[in-house]
């Protein structure tokens, strides 16, 4: 980054957004990680949906205290790491040791986590389903795939194993339609500036991406900035949680 300054002013900005207003300043070790994840090239789009995805826990742990920075380390570089598998970039040897530690697929710990993930984007899918300033087809398609949704979380919380990762088939589908519909709705101004934060973000992967790498990466990057948009969860992410 070439004004860590201004890296670190955007990302204090944010975490006081979430918390409702609440400034909590970004100083001493705070800034060192803040100054490090610029270094790295993280970009702040995902700087900001870790710093988001942390304050979800956060807050649903009924906590009194706003939301620090340094206890958004893991968030923000999951969200890295996702993007960067996403587009296409190789993850980092941390990445890789993160993924080995998750549980297998049908383990008790895992059903708990994904009816957890399934819990949050209900939570979201309401919220945004509820936010009147958005185009009414929108809402009227997202309340579509929210009652799904809750119908898969409802029978997932009594499964286990093949019969389990059965019902959660049908995510990606889901995942796309919402995209699609967002895609429809968004504003243009709204896209082109999404679009620009999408080149920005991937500027320093450009030289390493082929033309169709290039392409795909970018309509990757273009869709997560829609969805942040919409404020819409990541479903198909919920497959490999």
């Amino acid at each position: 980054m070439d004004d860590i300054g201004e890296y670190c002013r955007k990302v204090e900005a944010h975490l006081t957004r979430v918390n409702s207003g609440h400034l909590v300043r970004i100083v001493g070790p705070g800034f060192m990680l803040v100054r490090q994840w610029a270094e790295e090239g993280v970009p702040l789009s995902a700087v900001f949906r870790g710093i988001e995805q942390k304050a979800e826990r956060h807050k649903a742990g009924a906590a009194r205290r706003p939301l620090r920075i340094e206890y958004c380390d893991a968030d923000v570089r999951e969200v890295y790491d996702a993007w960067r598998r996403a587009i296409g970039v190789t993850a980092g040897a941390g990445g890789a040791a993160a993924a080995a530690d998750l549980p297998e697929r049908g383990s008790g710990p895992a059903r708990k986590a994904t009816t957890r993930e399934l819990d949050r984007a209900v939570d979201r899918l309401v919220a945004t389903a509820g936010r009147l300033e958005f185009p009414d087809r929108f809402r009227t398609r997202v309340n579509g795939v929210l009652d799904r949704v809750i119908t898969m979380r409802d029978a997932v919380k009594g499964s286990r194993g093949a019969a389990r990762d059965a019902l959660l088939v049908p995510l990606p589908a889901l995942d796309e339609e919402l995209i699609a519909a967002a895609r429809e709705a968004v504003p243009a101004d709204v896209l082109a500036g999404i679009c620009a934060d999408a080149e920005q973000d991937l500027a320093p992967f450009r030289e390493r991406l082929s033309r169709d790498a290039w392409a795909q990466a970018l309509a990757v990057t273009i869709n997560r900035g829609v969805r942040a948009h919409f404020g819409l969860p990541d479903l198909a992410h919920i497959v490999t949680t």
